[in-house]
Order: C-alpha cells, then sequence, then structure tokens
C-alpha cells in the first residue's frame, strides 16, 4: 500500500536576518519598510523596532502585492502574514469568501497614514489644517456668517452611517455614488468645491496604489465652474473711507494699542501700493526691503518668488517710520513674535476687517457677481487691477507681483486684462474716425506729387 504524500507544512526561513514564511501556495515577507521616529536601525529587514511593518506576499500562481500589516509588533505582523499565506490554499480562500466579509482598512487609519505620508512630503501644517483635514478630519459644524458650510466626509459618513443596515467604514466600501450624495449638500461655491473633490480624489488614488482599493470611486458628475474672476478690489471712494476712518478706530473692550492708527495704515499701504499679501507684510522689514531708491523687494511667503515695487517717496517715507506697539519687533515693525506668524496674521486680519465694518464696507461684489466680505487680500488684488489698468504691461505686473510666469497672472486677472484690450481696440477706432483719408484721384495725384519731390 502507497503511503499518502506528506502536507508540506509552513516553513519559517531566515536568510540575511530576513523573516519569510513560504508553503506550497506562495510566500510572504514580513519587514519595516522605513524607519522612523529616531530609530536607530535602518535595514528593512531590522524588525527589533517600533517601526510600522509591511508584509510582502506573493501567491505561487498571482500578482505580489505589499501592504501594511497594520501594526508596530513584529509578532502581531507575523501572525498577519502566516494568515496571508493560510488564504493562498484556494479551499481556505473559497471558505473565507462564504463567511467571512473582505476587511480591508478602515477609511480612518487609511486617512491617518495619508496625512503621514503628506507630512512627509513637507507639507506645511496650514496647508494639511486649510485643505486636508476640513475634508476628512470630524470638527465640529463651522459657519460662514450663517451659512453653513461643508462637512467633512467622515462626518457625512457618521450621519449616513445610522440609519445604514452596512455602515460603510472601510475604503474598499466607498462608492461613486456615495460620493455624490456627500457633494449633494456642500453649500460652498464652485472653486471651492472643485478644490475639494480634487483632496477627495486624490485620497482615494493613493489608496489605490497602496491596494486598499480593487477600483477607484469618482464623483460622477464634474464640478462646473463659472466664467471670471474671484478677486475683489476696493474702489478710490471705498479706499478713501479705510483712510479717513482711521482715526476715528474704536477697538473692541476699549483696548487701542500705541500708535494703532499709524500702523494700521502701514499694513493698508503695503497691500495697497506695493501688493503684498498678508503673509509678506507681517515679515516686511524697512531696512532689508525697502532701498533708498524707494523700491521695495521681497521675497514671497508663498511661492518664495521675488517681488520688485517702486513706491511713490510719500508712501515709502511713511513705511521707514513704522512705530512700535508693545511687543511688536525693532526689525519687523508689522510682527508680533510672542505669538506665532499664523496668529499675528489673523491679528491683522481681524484689525483690517474691523476698520471695514467701521467705514461700511462690509461686502466686495466681485466680477462674478457674488458678495465677499471685506478680505485685505483685496488691497493686493487692488494693487493689480490699478497697474493692469494703467497700461502697465503684463510682465512688469507679474515682477511687482512676484509671480512665477505671466501666465499665472492672466489667469488671476484675466477679465481686467481682457476690458484693457477692449480700451486699446475703442481707443485704435476712435484714432481712425479722427484721420482723413484721401480716395480716389485726390490721392493718387498726392501720390504723383511725392514721387516727383523724391525724383
Amino acid at each position: 500500500m502507497r503511503s499518502q504524500p506528506k502536507q508540506k507544512r509552513n516553513v519559517i526561513q531566515h536568510v540575511q536576518h530576513r523573516t519569510i514564511f513560504s508553503s506550497q501556495y506562495g510566500a510572504a515577507h514580513v519587514y519595516t519598510r522605513r524607519h522612523i521616529h529616531g530609530c536607530v536601525l535602518q535595514s528593512p529587514n531590522e524588525n527589533r523596532c517600533s517601526c510600522p511593518k509591511w508584509i510582502y506576499s506573493k501567491p505561487r500562481q498571482g500578482r505580489a502585492a505589499q501592504q501594511a500589516a497594520g501594526t508596530p509588533s513584529f509578532t502581531e505582523a507575523c501572525e498577519r502574514a502566516q494568515r496571508i499565506l493560510k488564504g493562498f490554499d484556494p479551499e481556505i480562500r473559497a471558505a473565507r469568501v462564504i463567511t467571512e466579509p473582505a476587511p480591508g482598512i478602515t477609511i480612518e487609519l487609511a486617512v491617518e497614514r495619508y496625512v503621514g505620508v503628506l507630512r512627509t512630503r513637507k507639507v506645511t501644517e496650514d496647508y494639511l489644517t486649510g485643505t486636508i483635514q476640513p475634508v476628512f478630519h470630524r470638527r465640529p459644524t463651522y459657519k460662514k456668517g450663517r451659512r453653513r458650510l461643508n462637512i467633512s466626509m467622515l462626518d457625512f459618513l457618521d450621519q449616513e452611517n445610522l440609519r445604514a443596515i452596512d455602515p460603510v467604514v472601510r475604503v474598499e466600501q466607498v462608492t461613486g455614488e456615495l460620493l455624490e450624495d456627500w457633494a449633494a449638500g456642500w453649500k460652498s461655491n464652485d472653486t471651492t468645491s472643485k478644490g475639494w473633490r480634487t483632496v477627495a480624489t486624490s485620497f482615494f488614488r493613493w489608496a489605490m496604489t497602496r491596494g486598499y482599493l480593487s477600483r477607484l470611486p469618482s464623483f460622477g458628475e464634474r464640478q462646473r465652474i463659472k466664467a471670471g474672476n474671484r478677486c475683489g478690489y476696493f474702489t478710490d471712494e471705498q479706499y478713501a473711507r479705510l483712510l479717513e476712518n482711521l482715526p476715528f478706530y474704536k477697538a473692541e473692550r476699549g483696548y487701542m494699542p500705541a500708535n494703532y492708527s499709524t500702523r494700521l495704515r502701514a499694513f493698508i499701504e503695503l497691500g495697497r501700493w506695493a501688493g503684498m499679501a498678508v503673509a509678506d507684510i507681517v515679515r516686511f522689514s524697512p531696512r532689508v526691503n525697502l532701498a533708498a531708491n524707494n523700491v521695495l523687494t521681497y521675497r514671497r511667503t508663498k511661492t518664495s518668488q521675488m517681488a520688485v515695487v517702486v513706491l511713490e517717496p510719500a508712501v515709502a517715507a511713511r513705511l521707514r517710520a513704522i512705530p512700535p506697539e508693545e511687543g511688536s519687533s525693532a526689525e519687523q515693525p508689522l510682527r508680533l513674535p510672542a505669538m506665532t506668524e499664523k496668529n499675528n496674521r489673523g491679528l491683522w486680519r481681524n484689525r483690517f476687517q474691523k476698520l471695514c465694518d467701521q467705514a461700511g464696507i462690509e461686502e466686495i461684489e466681485t466680477e462674478v457677481g457674488v458678495q465677499r466680505r471685506a478680505h485685505p487680500h483685496m488691497l493686493r488684488d487692488t494693487f493689480a487691477i490699478d497697474a493692469i489698468s494703467r497700461g502697465v504691461s503684463l510682465e512688469n505686473v507679474a515682477k511687482m507681483l512676484g509671480h512665477a510666469t505671466v501666465e499665472m497672472t492672466q489667469r488671476s486677472y484675466l477679465f481686467w486684462i481682457q476690458k484693457r484690450l477692449d480700451y486699446c481696440i475703442e481707443d485704435q477706432r476712435a484714432a481712425l474716425t479722427r484721420v482723413q483719408v484721401p480716395a480716389g484721384p485726390a490721392f493718387e495725384g498726392n501720390a504723383r506729387r511725392r514721387t516727383a519731390l523724391v525724383h
């Protein structure tokens, strides 16, 4: 009687410190993809640390895949690797499909890892707070005035899961229909909605590359963007009202810092006559940025591009003599070192908007017809629109604003550039109507006389 062939057992191999589980159906390798948090180990095969563990698996008749083990524990990672290896057995795989749902990774864990990846790419915390986190992180309901803005995807799923038979908690469960339902409740404008769609799509594309998804969910309808500029600007009359109200400004709770009106005027003039954004105004240094010939140069905080602006002598003189207030920096007069730059920008933004409220300038209508609350960045837009309207070449306007390319200026101020072209065409037509062009024999006679004089 012939003996039955022995079933091959799972064996563990240690080849150059590599942890590999293998069987007749494939192999699974436990490793540390990247050592973090100051770990002294460097090799991916060194797993004695508490860094996140990964698993590389390859079935005998299939494609290889790598995935996070979901734990820093080497023991737990080995247990998961053996479970994956057992799943390569056709009989066990078929049984699991019947008795177990596909576990997959939870949305919360995937978002946490995605944010961690973005931090390794040197993305600023302001970017995460302002762009990524509102889309994915649970936050209290936030409002703009009395209008309710968008809720995050996790908040939306929390609401949907209360009445769902199969709650959506895993990345694999997210569908295009679910994304459309989420987007249907957004209250933001078209450009903000497009930004949210872009952030969500980038996250799911990243999840696809990590093997968390077998198919990419997508929004069914494209976000339509209304044509026109979003920039708002102050008219000459509104700007004059701002300056007129400066001496009469009253701060809340009766607290008025020293030299308040003079310092706030310097803030306004740096935006209106130098085209500086709030982040650049806070960093302004008269000694470093303002030359003796009244030429202001600075490197933009947002793009690191150089901007060059020629100031009027009176404006330059006021900017050289910005008085201090309690706690202000001697080198950067509008900077308060005791607070972070983000809070410093918020302080000046609030001061400016309170002045606008006192001057009766609460909302500015943009070119697309949207009412926006007065914002200090509109001073920069006013500077750019004024330069374009006065006929300054686009190349020079781009240098004055610190734009990397002329195309960036064209995209930002397309409406006003087109308006300037319309003025140019009207001037040429008016000039043509003033010119008396001879016609017929008279013109030919003049031509013969000119020819005779030449010869």
